[in-house]
């Protein structure tokens, strides 16, 4: 018979309590600096599920001895004495450090992100905060420690600058009330110490086992029924409804973002509120894709750079259906800074910053997007290695599409995104094999034949080299068709002379120069931001 533990003991516990058994020590967190995992954004979101009064799942502990020790829990040292009941934390280590972290670490609190159990609530927004990098701390926000313990919330009300606004303050004491009340259910097991075995299969088993859902999922779960005759429902449906416009098929997860950011809300959270808003947003998604397609010069979401964007643009084109010709100027303006700027903002804060800049004014809201991407040009430099699903792969493949890319045989201009809805991937195509590389002449190696440059836009299958030899065999080396795939004379001549490197070389320098000059007329970087001459007038 395989070994049976006894029934583990279940209870639930308030936060208040937990806190309290973590800070006497009988509660053990075995846990290094190094361990600690969550960022800021993970713990404000813990405690805004709390507030809000969502599960958060359960803890599990595993009651032994333990000998007296120091523990240390981000700013918190803990002295523990020996105890013979102690409960070590097998499941819930990040949640009972950020709980116990932020609560009850010493006053005052820093006022600058130092690490990311520094959170602020404020009343008047009903959320958590982390610290902005100015160090400015709004006097609406109240210090986190502060909600831990009633008695000492209600003396430091007493002095604070909003102590008499009545809403404000039954908001701050309903959420200390919430925090220290909300339980968490608790299961706890012994284990004999020759079995301690069993607690990894055990903790294995709860973070291993079965299928976690993602959000698209859940969302299909909970809308598939709702919809009717010909309006979407599902994320499936919204893309196929958007597939007539020839943007391709958009993942499942960037179009769920889009729905939230259509509603106004922040795309890093739940969406229980999204009941038909797939039918609803259909129109203004069209309008998103259009634009990427005919300002953007984004012909494809397979070459869409970073789909961040996507939420952003959602939101603005929800609040204003039909911009005027500057509106939609600089915001392609924007669109190509934000893309190419891409390494200054992480995907969630660069989402939640870009929707929360936009309001009812068209132009003002530009202006706002604008102003937090930087204003001069970081430079554009080809990556070293070609891969499909990264940003400055694809900008170079848009570089490509730039110079509207001729077929071969006719010389007509491609359908780039045709091409790629047969394609796929295979769009892409090599030109050279890179396991092969021919030794380079004297005066130092061309670019690596695994960079963009040995990549080409042609309808057909594996290695385009044939094919161009054969071209460029039948035709002049210098003909519109090859220098419309960013092959020069130069490259030429080394394609068919078999030096590989020096063509990859002379192609790389012919198409860093094409993305950089198609980039940089997009982005608009030496060009004045005003808004329209209207708004400037309406606004005197």
């Amino acid at each position: 018979m395989p070994k049976a533990l006894p029934r583990p003991a279940a209870e639930s516990k308030s936060i208040s309590d937990l806190i309290k058994l973590v800070m006497s020590g009988r509660i053990r967190i075995p846990v290094c600096q190094r361990d600690l995992q969550w960022g800021a954004e993970d713990v404000i979101a813990l405690f805004d599920s709390i507030y809000r009064g969502y599960p958060v799942g359960s803890l599990l502990f595993h009651k032994h001895s333990a000998p007296a020790q120091n523990l240390e829990l981000g700013p918190l040292l803990i002295h523990a004495q020996e105890e013979s009941a102690a409960l070590d934390v097998v499941d819930g280590q990040q949640r009972l450090v950020a709980l116990a972290a932020s609560l009850m670490r010493p006053l005052p609190i820093p006022t600058t992100p130092d690490d990311p159990f520094v959170i602020y609530f404020d009343p008047r927004a009903e959320k958590f905060c982390g610290p902005p990098r100015t160090g400015e701390i709004p006097n609406t926000w109240v210090p986190l420690p502060h909600l831990s313990d009633r008695s000492r919330l209600v003396e430091w009300a007493f002095n604070w600058a909003h102590g008499r606004d009545e809403p404000m303050r039954r908001t701050l004491f309903e959420a200390g009330t919430r925090i220290r009340e909300y339980e968490i259910p608790a299961y706890t097991v012994e284990v004999d110490d020759q079995d301690y075995e069993l607690l990894g299969d055990i903790f294995h088993r709860i973070n291993s086992s079965g299928k976690s859902l993602k959000w698209p999922v859940i969302y299909n779960a909970l809308y598939s029924a709702r919809g009717g005759g010909d309006e979407p429902s599902t994320l499936e449906e919204l893309a196929e409804a958007l597939t007539p416009l020839g943007m391709g098929l958009l993942n499942a997860q960037d179009l769920l973002r889009c729905l939230i950011a259509f509603e106004g809300r922040d795309v890093t959270r739940s969406f229980d509120f999204l009941d038909g808003t797939a039918a609803q947003a259909l129109p203004t998604l069209r309008r998103v894709l259009s634009f990427l397609r005919s300002h953007g010069r984004i012909v494809h979401e397979r070459l869409l750079p970073r789909t961040a964007p996507l939420t952003i643009l959602t939101r603005f084109f929800r609040l204003h259906p039909e911009p005027k010709a500057r509106s939609l100027e600089l915001l392609t303006r924007w669109l190509w800074r934000s893309l190419l700027a891409n390494k200054l903002f992480d995907e969630r804060t660069f989402q939640r910053r870009g929707i929360s800049e936009i309001s009812d004014d068209e132009e003002r809201s530009i202006q706002r997007l604008l102003a937090f991407l930087p204003k001069d040009d970081p430079g554009l430099t080809l990556p070293q290695s070609f891969d499909a699903h990264a940003t400055d792969s694809r900008i170079a493949l848009l570089g490509l599409v730039s110079l509207e890319p001729r077929d071969l045989d006719t010389g007509r201009p491609l359908d780039v995104a045709a091409l790629i809805e047969r394609s796929d991937r295979e769009a892409f195509r090599q030109v050279l094999n890179t396991d092969r590389r021919a030794p380079s002449e004297a005066g130092g190696a061309g670019a690596p034949l695994s960079s963009p440059a040995n990549r080409i836009l042609l309808p057909g299958k594996g290695l385009a080299r044939a094919e161009l030899l054969a071209h460029i065999q039948a035709a002049k080396h210098g003909d519109s068709v090859l220098l419309s795939h960013a092959i020069t004379p130069a490259a030429a001549a080394a394609l068919v002379a078999g030096e590989y490197e020096r063509f990859s070389s002379e192609r790389e320098h012919s198409l860093q120069a094409a993305t950089r000059s198609f980039t940089k007329k997009l982005a608009g970087w030496s060009l004045p931001d005003r808004p329209s001459i209207d708004y400037i007038l309406d606004a005197v």
